[in-house]
């Protein structure tokens, strides 16, 4: 990908990333917008239900002060009519004001209409005149009319309890809801006011089909009904027409069962909202594309520009043109002072150059004498190995053969003590032939060549303990080996490794009754596996610990322990030329611990490589 396209994305992406979070933040803010025009819609229902509330209480108030007034407690009809006709001038909310008989009869009324009207079938009349509270409402629609009011009814009653009459005040719901329409907080909203049978009583604006009528199977009565429910339902049908319904009772005057209705359509509802987003992601995109041109020139003109200048010129010098540079001018700036940097070091390159191309024939030379030097150095410790094996060995043969010779000639003339010096002399004869053994082994592992494959170390420590069963034998040795992993390395090195510190174990366990040795992991260090002999013997002093991988160094008396002092040192020079590390831990008379790392088996190719050598050996 060039690095053109490179820098678009990148400020495709930085462009991008504030849009979608600035559109989240808009689709949240609309979100909001919505949910507070519901929260409108319930409290504009709320609100009308509250004044309708107080509207009634401020009746009931009324009715109490008409009923001490000396102009209805008189049987003028004509006289009260007059009052109460001055009263309903002072009060043009109510269709009529008009008192009744406690047998019924109507007495005077606002209107003066002189009509005779029996109204004890009214629900409104017995309630006030049976019921502990003296207030009794009832919705209903004027019979003449046919214009819906709310029947306001108060019994007034005599100081021994007895009723005198019963006040009623008819208020006007079509003009009292027509009034709460102008407040409703969407011109194409609508509000109702529903009985507790269901029939609207009122609609605003554009209902005189809907009023009078019921909707007591529709979904907003039994949404409208619903004790706890939410304040606001979408998508409720009335009318011929989907809307949003809020709805608040008059929970104050339940045997009226008032309910009001404001509605508004949700796409009314919703139209402010969408109208505000768009307008915030219109302005939102076109700052997006400022952003993203302006963007873009600065980094054509400052960043992408002046690149290419620097990869045009290191492309020359790396392809032999010494004498490339970036050259003036050099922008302002980071990637000013990188031009001018680099073009200092293309000076110092070159000038250097100059200087290897001198020293080249003197490093050739010293390689030339350094590889000279390494072979001589293979030829003398060639030469010592044979020494080592032919020239060491024929005089030890020749004292062993004496010895073995003196013994049997004068076996029966040779006093206890000459005897035990021949013993003597043949036990250092052995000891002379393992530590020359030894020693030519350590010979050979410096030159061996090394044969990395997989190795799987759970098969070659159970073979190891196995070439020890003969010194085994008699003795209570308690094994625990866990689970070991395949290491890449070479497994005849390796094997010798295990069977140095095996050995070692087994043998400085001797004087424990049981002896306990571990092999296990114990981990990594520097992404190579940790291993570890572990035994409870006799352990040694770690103040000499830097001694025990010495050739010929030895931590304990000869007539302690046999060995010549080289097995360590074997295992060192292993672990080494397999590139890790060999330490030991360990306190007297508590045993020891020796620890080394291994490389981890990497990959398929080195099983493979493993399986080729061994069909090859």
């Amino acid at each position: 990908m060039s690095i053109r396209a490179r820098l678009l994305l990148l400020i495709l992406f930085a462009t991008l990333i504030p849009a979608l979070v600035g559109g989240m933040q808009f689709l949240e803010r609309r979100d909001a917008e919505i949910a507070a025009a519901q929260r409108d819609l319930a409290a504009t229902a709320q609100r009308v239900a509250r004044v309708l509330r107080d509207t009634v209480r401020a009746t009931a108030q009324l009715h109490y002060g008409l009923s001490r007034a000396r102009d209805l407690d008189t049987q003028d009809k004509a006289a009260c009519s007059a009052f109460l006709a001055d009263v309903l001038k002072e009060h043009p909310q109510y269709t009529g004001i008009l008192t009744i008989t406690p047998k019924g009869d109507l007495f005077c009324d606002s209107l003066r209409t002189g009509r005779a009207l029996h109204l004890t079938d009214r629900r409104y009349f017995q309630q006030a005149l049976t019921s502990e509270n003296p207030l009794a409402i009832e919705p209903a629609f004027g019979r003449l009319t046919g214009i819906a009011v709310l029947q306001i009814a108060y019994a007034a009653r005599g100081e021994t309890g007895e009723p005198r009459f019963v006040l009623l005040a008819s208020l006007n719901l079509e003009k009292y809801m027509q009034l709460r329409a102008t407040s409703l907080p969407r011109k194409t909203a609508v509000i109702a006011l529903m009985d507790g049978k269901g029939t609207l009583l009122t609609w605003h604006p554009d209902g005189e089909k809907l009023r009078g009528t019921s909707i007591a199977d529709s979904p907003l009565f039994r949404f409208a009904r619903e004790p706890h429910g939410e304040e606001v339902r979408e998508d409720i049908e009335l009318g011929g027409q989907f809307r949003i319904w809020a709805a608040s009772a008059l929970p104050e005057f339940p045997e009226a069962g008032l309910h009001v209705l404001v509605g508004v359509s949700k796409k009314d509802l919703l139209a402010a909202a969408n109208r505000n987003l768009g307008q915030a992601l219109s302005i939102l995109a076109i700052v997006s594309l400022l952003v993203f041109a302006g963007a873009w020139a600065l980094v054509e003109l400052g960043i992408r520009r002046q690149a290419a200048r620097i990869i045009a010129a290191v492309a020359r010098f790396s392809g032999g043109d010494f004498g490339a540079r970036i050259g003036n001018p050099y922008p302002r700036g980071e990637i000013g002072d990188l031009m001018a940097a680099l073009d200092h070091a293309f000076e110092l390159m070159q000038a250097q150059r100059d200087v290897i191309q001198g020293l080249n024939a003197d490093l050739e030379r010293r390689v030339a004498e350094r590889t000279a030097q390494l072979e001589a150095a293979n030829e003398e410790l060639e030469s010592l190995s044979y020494s080592v094996s032919h020239d060491l060995r024929a005089p030890l043969r020749h004292v062993q053969g004496y010895a073995e010779m003196l013994g049997e000639d004068a076996e029966s003339t040779l006093s206890p003590e000459s005897r035990r010096y021949l013993e003597v002399i043949a036990g250092a004869g052995r000891e002379m032939g393992e530590l020359i053994d030894d020693l030519l082994s350590f010979l050979r592992m410096s030159r061996a060549e090394m044969h990395e494959t997989q190795v799987d170390l759970g098969a070659l420590v159970q073979n190891s303990i196995r070439d020890l069963e003969t010194s085994t034998r008699g003795r209570n040795i308690g094994w625990t080996i866990a689970p070991l992993p395949s290491v890449t390395g070479d497994r005849a090195m390796l094997k010798q490794v295990f069977a140095n510190l095996l050995g070692n174990a087994m043998k400085y366990t001797r004087p424990k009754d049981p002896a306990a040795i571990e092999i296990g992991c114990a981990g990594e260090e520097d992404g190579r596996l940790v291993l570890f002999v572990r035994d409870n013997g006799v352990g040694f002093d770690m103040k000499y610990a830097d001694k025990l991988f010495g050739v010929f160094q030895r931590l304990h008396r000869a007539d302690q322990f046999e060995g010549t002092g080289i097995g360590l040192a074997n295992v060192r020079r292993i672990i080494a030329r397999h590139g890790g590390r060999v330490w030991a831990k360990a306190v007297p008379d508590q045993g020891a611990a020796f620890y080394f790392t291994l490389k981890r088996v990497k990959s398929e190719e080195l099983r493979v490589k493993s399986e080729k050598h061994e069909q090859a050996v």
